[in-house]
């Protein structure tokens, strides 16, 4: 009986050491407010991030970062939906964004979109490996 309960703590023990955390909707928005306000960043992304918009145009990691650099992006986002595997994640929902340019504040562009991102656990991190979005068209 001492065998069984000495080889069930290792067990867990082990299970625990090497299991994938999981990856909730308050690591999504803990990640999301890590970004400040910009979409996204290079401590966040990894180095093959891709990142495809509404119209299709495909952006990478050094493009996104030079795009938004000049940019303040407010973004709240709804209807979570996160699927895991393991160390892989898939998370969609609803995004609003308030957009203004850094230069001009008062130049506000305000989108409202569906998207999908895919995290991977790397080295004990969550890294954002791609994100696309759609115009949010609810009549459709």
């Amino acid at each position: 009986m001492k065998k069984l309960a000495i080889l069930s703590i290792l067990l867990a023990f082990t299970l625990t050491a090497y299991s994938q955390g999981s990856f909730t909707e308050k690591t999504f928005h803990d990640l999301m407010v890590k970004n400040g306000d910009k979409m996204f960043t290079l401590e966040n992304t990894d180095d093959n991030f891709v990142f495809i918009m509404g119209n299709g145009q495909k952006m990478g990691r050094t493009e996104i970062t030079e795009a938004t650099g000049t940019m303040t992006v407010i973004n709240k986002f709804s209807d979570i939906t996160i699927n895991q595997s393991g160390g892989t994640v898939i998370v969609s929902g609803l995004i609003d964004q308030k957009i203004s340019q850094k230069e001009n504040p008062s130049d506000n562009f305000e989108y409202k979109g569906v998207f999908t991102a895919v995290y991977a656990s790397q080295k004990k991190k969550w890294v954002l490996m791609s994100w696309q979005h759609s115009d949010y068209k609810p009549n459709n």
